[in-house]
């Protein structure tokens, strides 16, 4: 009984088969790949294939045998489509640098007793502000007092491995440093005119770098001071660079900017200890690196990325902003970051953790939080600060 229904069946779905009409596959060479009348030919050997497959079944079951589970599928990649892109998350760890949540200043982890402003450096060496407006600076959880004369302060080096600051011994105007390893190994000092605020003169520290060279600058004087070099050596960079205006340093070089001057924008520059400024040059096609027109920016550790807010955007009383831009140091991709909805960067309080992520504080309303924004994936997640 069950031959005779297969042979009947098997031979209906022959008799429906040689009845259906299969048009010729096109000619490849003039057809689009995605054309709908290549599939023309397939969908009739589907609806074959099915009938086939549902007779076979029907008869499976009639004889009472058990179902095995079809083969997987093969998968199969259209070479007309992109490759899946790896999905990559920002941590939402705390800061690997020191940071100020709610007046508290936690470094590596640890608070650091009183009320606190700002903070700048690494967890081996930092600089702080205090909420007395007086600044402190410290190794781990070591605290001193840095003394200083400036409106601006002590700087710190990127590394944190140097503090120069402006003071006044015995009325005259002291340019000196250390080291923020333990005990705090003075550089000496170098004599130099402080000039005036009122008059606009004022000299403030406008970079230290990594390996120590200190450059501080008023619209009269211009040094650049060498504390290792023997006794501390002093150059005139208004006769090496005359008309140059360090803006602040990055891991990549100087931001410099020809000072009085409307003209062309801002550049990386490297500075040589007989204080002559080169500009820097990409890796790739040596073309010169011009810096955006910015009030505040910095560079990741490898130097690969800039983060900034634009020229103008912080005057006044402006105090938060709802984006930074950022770019990469060539200029040839330019992005914007934004942080969660509801929230607000707060200016001049950010700084790179590392090669790829830049810490940031948002405010929200009255609260304070921490994101943790990535250039190349143009996202800022808020984080765990404490």
């Amino acid at each position: 009984m069950f031959t005779d229904i297969e042979e009947t069946l098997g031979r209906e779905l022959h008799d429906v088969a040689d009845g259906l009409t299969i048009p010729a596959m096109p000619a490849l060479p003039h057809e689009s790949p995605r054309t709908t009348r290549r599939w023309q030919p397939m969908l009739a050997a589907a609806a074959v294939v099915l009938m086939v497959a549902g007779a076979v079944a029907v008869a499976t079951i009639d004889r009472g045998e058990e179902l095995q589970p079809a083969p997987p599928a093969p998968t199969t990649t259209d070479p007309g489509l992109p490759e899946p892109q790896l999905v990559s998350s920002i941590p939402r760890t705390p800061p690997k640098l020191p940071y100020v949540q709610y007046q508290r200043l936690y470094v590596d982890g640890e608070q650091i007793p009183g009320d606190w402003l700002s903070v700048w450096g690494t967890n081996t060496g930092w600089l702080a502000w205090r909420s007395d407006y007086t600044f402190w600076w410290g190794n781990g959880r070591q605290l001193e007092r840095a003394r200083s004369t400036s409106d601006t302060g002590p700087v710190i080096s990127q590394n944190g491995e140097y503090v120069a600051a402006l003071t006044r011994e015995s009325g005259e105007g002291l340019l000196t440093g250390f080291e923020t390893r333990v005990g705090g190994e003075g550089l000496g000092g170098l004599p130099i005119d402080l000039g005036s605020r009122q008059d606009g003169s004022q000299v403030t520290i406008r970079a230290v770098t990594n390996d120590g060279k200190v450059i501080a600058q008023g619209s009269e004087t211009s040094v650049l001071w060498l504390p290792h070099a023997g006794d501390g050596v002093k150059v005139d960079l208004t006769e090496t660079a005359p008309g140059q205006f360090v803006l602040g340093v990055t891991p990549t070089g100087l931001m410099v900017v020809v000072e009085g001057s409307d003209e062309g924008d801002p550049y990386l520059a490297e500075l040589s200890d007989s204080g002559e400024l080169t500009k820097v040059a990409t890796p790739v096609d040596t073309v010169f690196v011009d810096l955006p027109r910015f009030d505040d920016l910095a560079a990741s550790t490898d130097g690969s990325w800039l983060v900034y807010t634009e020229f103008g955007t912080t005057q006044g009383e402006v105090t938060t902003l709802p984006s930074l831009r950022a770019r990469s140091v060539d200029g040839a991709r330019q992005v914007t970051l934004t942080p969660p909805d509801g929230w607000f960067f707060k200016i001049r309080d950010w700084a790179w953790e590392d090669d790829n992520y830049l810490v940031a504080t948002v405010l929200s309303f009255d609260e304070d939080g921490k994101v943790r924004c990535s250039p190349a994936l143009e996202r800022c997640v808020l984080i765990d600060a404490g």
